[in-house]
């Protein structure tokens, strides 16, 4: 009678098990970057072609002998392991031996090195599991490990990966991560011949942050630092409440260098935020946790991307009041913020506020639009309370405005009157430079010919950095554009992309409108001048329903005399 189990094909059983390690292209550029950063490279270049299709990582590590390289791409080899113990100290980004093998079983791989010492360096080729012969090569230094056609031969895993500008998204997204674990390590990333980002390998993490995020961010952005007794350390950067975004890439937590995707620290931080944040929407975050390697384990993931961490609420607690520290320290604004009319002495707003898309109030417009609700114009601001509503003294009572709900309506009824006119494109006097993230550069480059159709004009400057020289006709009044391209990329790119809302300035039905209104909008937690609130209270006499933001929610509410009266006990 025949067996019913044998054992598996050597190659077969490859292909299975890389399906723990290689999940998508972005899987395999992880694997080689931290193969790279545990052989001391202080030099990793990646080049990518179609988002993924071939992958070139070089490094300037320690390399390898040649006897090491038929034995690198066999599953369970390794350098960083002897004994069940050093598991307890690892300290290195890979030790699990699968990688190159994995790789290998499921793409066609050349992997070449050189150690200082050598004279020349060995190149071995991997086709789809079967190695080749070891061959000497002229090369520098280090190591080079070529793949392309990943998953050519397992069709149903290829139909599931996403666009190249996709796939190449979460490549930059990892890539990204990597460079901010390791500031010490210079990372030159090229897509298609182009260069995408170029780290400067100093040791120091705002100059990573300041490559891939921009001045502006990085400029507002608040330290963090803490020890514990147990040799427990703590250090990053936070981003201002008033500073967020609609997903959670500008996020990251590091555990001696690596970033783990730890939900419930993660969780942690934002809920520190979360007093002064809007709904759906993240903070920026970047914290470096340090501490002894018998404080965790890192065994507990196929792919490393999670740590199990043995004193986990402690650290969530130190996490939660050290960033709620940094924030209430460097906080936004007082609840109550008192602003001067023009003819008094009262004090002046305690923050210099930012410039919005607000026209001083006027007795008629070129425009023509007419003046519909003459007693919002009858209003005269108080101050604002929390930095969310507006204050203002009119006829029927004390008027509490909702200032984000008051700016809804205003652009939601601006981009419903525009309709077609709305792809119109309006020269910049001034280009306006942005530096875009991941994600952001790979929604761009998908959609960059239907941004230039809406109205817009872009260049590219190098890496992730482009100018805005022209903008639609629907927001050339903006007394600022900064910030205007991240905003519909971020929308392209975040939740609401997934569920078929296209293009802000292309939406035709009302509700599509209103999420563009939501998010070109003033937020909470953002001081005012006295003259922004007029000029708010002057937009809102010219809507044609002005009780209530898009979404339903009402923009003020009103006490009249009466009800504080009564409130207070008087009779009148």
């Amino acid at each position: 009678m025949m067996s019913r189990i044998h054992r598996l094909d050597p190659i077969v059983a490859n292909q299975i098990a890389a399906g723990e390690v290689v999940e998508r292209p972005s899987s395999v550029v992880k694997e080689l970057v931290e193969n790279s950063l545990d052989a001391n490279a202080r030099h990793v270049v990646v080049e990518i072609e179609n988002g993924g299709w071939r992958i070139d990582v070089r490094d300037d590590g320690v390399g390898m002998h040649p006897e090491d390289l038929a034995l690198a791409v066999d599953r369970h080899t390794t350098s960083k392991l002897t004994r069940l113990e050093d598991l307890e100290s690892a300290r290195t980004l890979g030790f699990r031996g699968e990688a190159l093998a994995a790789i290998g079983s499921v793409s066609e791989l050349t992997l070449t090195s050189r150690t200082k010492d050598a004279k020349v360096g060995h190149r071995l080729a991997v086709r789809f599991g079967e190695k080749g012969r070891v061959e000497p090569v002229a090369m520098a230094f280090g190591t080079r490990v070529e793949v392309s056609h990943v998953f050519a031969l397992q069709p149903a895993r290829q139909k599931a990966l996403k666009t190249p500008a996709a796939e190449f998204g979460a490549i930059q997204q990892t890539l990204q991560q990597l460079a901010i674990a390791r500031p010490d390590v210079r990372f030159e990333v090229i897509h298609d011949g182009r260069a995408v980002f170029d780290t400067p390998g100093q040791g120091h993490a705002e100059g990573v942050l300041l490559s891939l995020f921009g001045r502006e961010l990085v400029s507002a952005l608040l330290p963090v630092s803490y020890e514990t007794e147990r040799g427990v350390r703590l250090t990053g950067f936070v981003g201002p409440a008033h500073v967020h975004r609609a997903n959670r890439l500008g996020q990251g937590i590091y555990v001696n260098g690596r970033w783990i995707g730890n939900w419930a620290l993660r969780a942690v931080v934002e809920e520190a935020f979360r007093p002064q944040l809007p709904d759906r929407r993240y903070p920026y975050f970047w914290l470096w946790l340090d501490m002894p390697p018998n404080e965790l384990d890192p065994n507990a993931h196929p792919t490393k991307a999670e740590v199990r961490l043995y004193h986990e609420q402690s650290l969530k607690a130190i996490l939660y009041r050290q960033v709620k520290d940094a924030l209430v320290q460097q906080s936004v604004s007082p609840a109550w913020t008192e602003v001067a009319h023009p003819d008094s002495a009262m004090h002046v707003s305690h923050e210099e506020p930012l410039s919005f898309a607000f026209e001083a109030p006027e007795t008629e417009r070129a425009s023509g639009e007419p003046v519909l609700h003459r007693q919002f114009r009858e209003l005269v601001p108080l101050g604002q309370w929390h930095a969310k509503y507006i204050l203002a003294q009119g006829p029927e009572g004390l008027y509490l405005i909702d200032q984000h709900a008051a700016h809804e309506r205003i652009f939601f009824e601006r981009f419903r009157r525009l309709g077609a006119d709305i792809r119109l494109s309006q020269p910049l006097l001034v280009p306006v430079p942005e530096t875009l993230s991941a994600v952001e550069w790979a929604s761009y480059q998908e959609h960059a010919e239907n941004l230039r159709h809406l109205g817009f004009s872009i260049d590219e400057l190098g890496g992730t950095m482009i100018a805005v020289r022209a903008v639609p006709t629907a927001f050339h009044d903006l007394e600022s554009h900064q910030g205007l391209l991240r905003m519909i990329l971020e929308l392209l790119s975040g939740g609401e992309a997934a569920h078929g809302a296209q293009h802000p300035v292309s939406w035709a039905e009302e509700a599509h409108y209103a999420m563009a209104a939501c998010k070109a909008a003033i937020k909470a937690n953002r001081p005012m001048s006295y003259q922004e609130m007029t000029a708010l209270l002057d937009e809102m006499s010219r809507t044609e329903d002005p009780r209530g933001c898009p979404h339903g929610r009402p923009t003020m509410i009103v006490l009249t005399v009466e009800e504080v009266d009564r409130r207070f006990g008087r009779r009148g």
